[in-house]
């Protein structure tokens, strides 16, 4: 993976997406996610990281999320999360939804460990705990990594009206987006493509571009909604070099709605 941080149109590479978010480690921390464009695969990375630097995580979502098939709890009960948390630093915890196993590609999920050199295989979805026991989780760990909200695996969205769900108490929302939907039409590359088209005031065929990516990822309409904490932008899915640069002009334009740090992110170790 490659993490770039971008301030006032300058690009500087990160190790670490812990550095370029900012976290400090030493203290306890919700974090929740939100948008597209790679919401799953980013939490494991960054639970990854704190798990290597010996904090104890436990990721967990308000909606759904993909179940790994290692280190879950699912039976919602503490005492099985804390015997879990004993022997591993990072566990997913959830309550396995009553639907049909979904298909999913290796390399949509980066954690080895999780998926242990499958290259495609059958996981099911998991749902959240309840309410006052999510909020509860942090006591149990270091770090609470949560995804806040679905986007059907595409790249760019609109909270309905029931979106998204952030845990109380959460210290640090992330705004993510995939590059990818730059030059395609709302109606290929959103979720919930009639919100997206009445927010930016088009129709779903208009062709997106990098002023209607960085008016969606600063908005209290957008990935904004809800948000009473500390706010950062991830740009995912930056390929290659062009794609870099499409994404220094989201920043740009993030510039312009007050959001002057914007991190890019890659999953591809070389560009």
């Amino acid at each position: 993976m490659k993490i770039f941080e971008c301030i006032n149109a300058e690009i500087k590479e990160q190790k670490l997406l812990v550095e370029a978010l900012k976290i400090d480690i030493n203290k306890k921390k919700i974090i929740s996610f939100v948008g597209g464009g790679g919401k799953t695969s980013l939490i494991y990375e960054l639970g990854c990281e704190l798990s290597r630097l010996g904090k104890k995580v436990i990721i967990t979502t308000t909606t759904h999320m993909f179940m790994p098939e290692d280190n879950v709890v699912i039976t919602g009960k503490k005492d099985d999360i804390i015997k879990l948390l004993y022997s591993e630093n990072m566990i997913t915890v959830g309550m396995l939804c009553e639907e049909k196993d979904i298909k999913l590609k290796y390399n949509q999920l980066r954690n080895k460990k999780t998926i242990n050199e499958i290259e495609e295989g059958r996981l099911k979805k998991i749902s959240g705990l309840p309410k006052e026991m999510d909020v509860s989780l942090i006591e149990l760990a270091d770090f609470l990594l949560v995804e806040a909200d679905g986007s059907k695996r595409l790249p760019l969205k609109i909270p309905a009206e029931h979106e998204p769900v952030i845990l109380e108490g959460s210290n640090l929302v992330v705004g993510v987006c995939g590059i990818d939907a730059i030059g395609k039409s709302i109606k290929e590359k959103c979720h919930r493509s009639n919100l997206v088209s009445k927010f930016l005031d088009t129709d779903e065929q208009h062709i997106i571009n990098p002023h209607d990516i960085a008016k969606i990822l600063s908005s209290f309409h957008g990935q904004r909604k809800n948000v009473e904490c500390n706010y950062k932008v991830i740009i995912n899915k930056a390929d290659n070099i062009r794609e870099i640069e499409k994404a220094k002009d989201i920043s740009n334009e993030l510039s312009d709605f007050g959001i002057h740090e914007t991190i890019i992110t890659t999953f591809k170790d070389q560009l």
